[in-house]
């Protein structure tokens, strides 16, 4: 196939084009231009591509393309990892299906199901679900996928981390009707690709950034050093130098991220935090805060660093080292997104500088020693924190097995099992 631009009047409804202009968008991204002419003729891909590459678009153009006027029947579901991700989804997804007045519906955990039962009776075309809450719509018979015609799983490397693919399967078993299946997915394991042959036909298969390839030119990668005692002082040099005016600060666990946040509250900076430990509720109010920018930082665990677009982010600051590779591309991706630029500054202290020479021999971008416009008074150089480490005896991750840290509940997806994840519907 000739893959092409594909915003032009041949390929895209004339309706859908000026929509898409409305918004501000013109020329489609290479995920956008690779996927979309596969998606019109109903073909299923699975696709690669780096966070902020626009793959809604890419699965939602076709959706909307295909799906006619005013239908009232769910014809497309497309399920994402989290209830952030379903919100942003949704809300792309009706920005360009008002032409054809096509409703959209988000279902997920942490919202009234109630109010959900009743969106679902008003007939929508388009469903955005987490895993949790649509399988209990599904065996509660209150969601009917008999009409569903097309099925985009995103994410689908974070379902696997979450323990979401058994319910991924179940979901694909509940769909009776044939169907046209997208999967994204930002790195490929085993088991996504297990699924991809088990329920697609003849996938197509695209790759965008292969191995999570950054532009460098567009994102600056640096590293700070510190002792262990002296790593807090140090990051509040490094804010008080750069003067962040959109900042994310990943932290590993949620015990960090108010420790983090109360230290940033104590310095007079405008600040929030977002975690799993907080309600839905909560949560919305911290993100529209921080995408308002009526605050300047939001501290956050790893729940935020997928699928979650904010504008104009400046720097990405991990307070601890991210655990593997795609957690790292994941967080800093936050920044930098479709041709923006921005800066990540990961933050090293004591044991966790052998983490962070395993992540930078596993990845291929240029990771600089962070130079302010001050001298840091906590700064040490990384030779330093590595040596000192080393004359400790710490090891890698400081001694602490995975299986304790998914037993505190920490880090990405709090360690939930598949069950208790169902019950409560995220």
């Amino acid at each position: 196939m000739d893959i092409k631009l594909v915003f032009d009047k041949e390929k895209i409804d004339r309706e859908l084009i000026k929509t898409l202009d409305e918004i501000g968008i013109i020329n489609p991204t290479e995920i956008q231009a690779k996927a979309i002419p596969y998606l019109i003729e109903k073909k299923d891909i699975i696709a690669q591509s780096n966070t902020g590459t626009g793959k809604t678009l890419a699965f939602g153009i076709p959706i909307v393309q295909n799906i006619k006027e005013k239908t009232r029947e769910i014809e497309a579901l497309v399920v994402v990892p989290t209830r952030e991700l379903s919100q942003q989804v949704t809300k792309d997804l009706k920005e360009i299906a008002t032409y054809k007045q096509l409703r959209v519906t988000k279902i997920c955990g942490g919202e009234s199901p109630n109010i959900q039962r009743a969106a679902l009776k008003r007939g929508p075309s388009i469903v955005v679900a987490t895993p949790g809450r649509l399988i209990d719509f599904i065996e509660r018979r209150v969601i009917n996928l008999d009409w569903i015609k097309f099925l985009v799983i995103d994410e689908a490397d974070t379902m696997l981390e979450m323990g979401f693919i058994d319910d991924i399967e179940f979901i694909i078993r509940s769909i009776k009707n044939k169907h046209q299946t997208a999967l994204f997915s930002a790195t490929f394991p085993k088991p996504i690709i297990e699924l991809t042959k088990k329920y697609q036909n003849q996938a197509k298969r695209i790759i965008i950034n292969q191995d999570n390839k950054i532009a460098e030119d567009k994102l600056e990668q640096y590293y700070l050093c510190s002792s262990e005692k002296n790593k807090k002082e140090l990051l509040v040099e490094l804010i008080n130098d750069i003067e962040p005016k959109k900042t994310i600060i990943f932290c590993r666990t949620k015990k960090d991220s108010y420790h983090i946040h109360k230290l940033i509250k104590n310095m007079g900076v405008r600040s929030v935090v977002i975690n799993g430990d907080m309600s839905q509720n909560q949560r919305d109010r911290s993100m529209n805060s921080f995408k308002q920018t009526r605050t300047k930082i939001i501290v956050a665990t790893d729940l935020l660093s997928r699928g979650i677009h904010v504008e104009n982010v400046d720097y990405i600051i991990n307070y601890n080292v991210p655990k593997n590779r795609d957690s790292y591309f994941h967080r800093i991706g936050r920044t930098a997104r479709i041709g923006n630029t921005g800066k990540a500054i990961t933050i090293i202290a004591g044991r966790e500088t052998r983490e962070f020479h395993e992540l930078k021999r596993k990845i291929s971008s240029l990771i600089k020693n962070f130079e302010g416009n001050v001298t840091y008074e906590n700064q040490i150089p990384l030779e330093e924190a590595k040596s000192n480490s080393r004359n400790r005896g710490e090891g890698y991750g400081g001694g602490r097995s995975r299986s304790f840290s998914r037993n505190r509940g920490e880090g990405y997806g709090g360690g939930r099992s598949r069950s208790f994840s169902r019950n409560r519907g995220e």
